[in-house]
């Protein structure tokens, strides 16, 4: 009679020798079925691990606004300088993303050819009206002046209801006019 400790050792050769000889076209096969897998919802989140999915296998253009959910990007993951202009829209930025702002206007004002040419004695106030929608009495307000005549310098702003005055003076001891292409420029605001 066979002990059970030959049986044992018989049996773990046999194992041994079965799959150490086996046939090499099952083996190849069973290699190309589990490297060559497609199929979908085979691989899901509990099976990758943490920090898996890199940059490097994401395909170009994977990541997209509809995969990213509200509110997720924070100050943290944006890069130093990474937002400039050309990543803002026209008129995106206004008084609401502007802490303690709760109004900010622009407006501009253009001078007649008249006005240009118009003499403006050594010393001499004036003003220019510039209407501007929505604005109030209790906002602030600032103003440039854009000419070729460094004479002529802006004074203050002072502020109506849609409206705002401008006043500008000739600060040389000459007579001057504003020079072409003169135009002011307004930013109103309140906070």
């Amino acid at each position: 009679m066979i002990s059970l400790k030959y049986a044992l050792i018989m049996a773990v050769g046999a194992f041994a020798a079965g799959s150490f000889f086996a046939s090499p076209l099952p083996q190849a096969i069973a290699a190309v079925i589990a490297t060559d897998v497609q199929c979908t919802g085979c691989v899901g989140t509990p099976d990758l691990a943490g920090s898996a999915v890199t940059n490097a296998k994401l395909a170009n253009g994977a990541v997209n606004s509809a995969k990213i959910a509200d509110n997720s990007i924070t100050a943290a993951d944006i890069g130093a300088n990474a937002v400039g202009v050309s990543e803002i829209a026209t008129d995106a930025v206004g008084a609401a993303e502007l802490q303690g702002v709760t109004k900010l206007l622009f407006g501009e004002c253009i001078f007649t050819a008249e006005e240009v040419e118009m003499t403006r004695t050594a010393g001499s106030s004036h003003q220019k009206f510039c209407n501007i929608n929505g604005v109030d009495y209790d906002d602030s307000a600032m103003a440039t002046l854009n000419n070729s005549n460094p004479c002529i310098e802006i004074q203050r702003a002072v502020l109506g209801i849609d409206i705002v005055y401008v006043q500008f003076k000739n600060d040389c001891p000459s007579n001057e006019v504003l020079g072409n292409g003169a135009k002011i420029a307004v930013m109103v605001y309140d906070k």
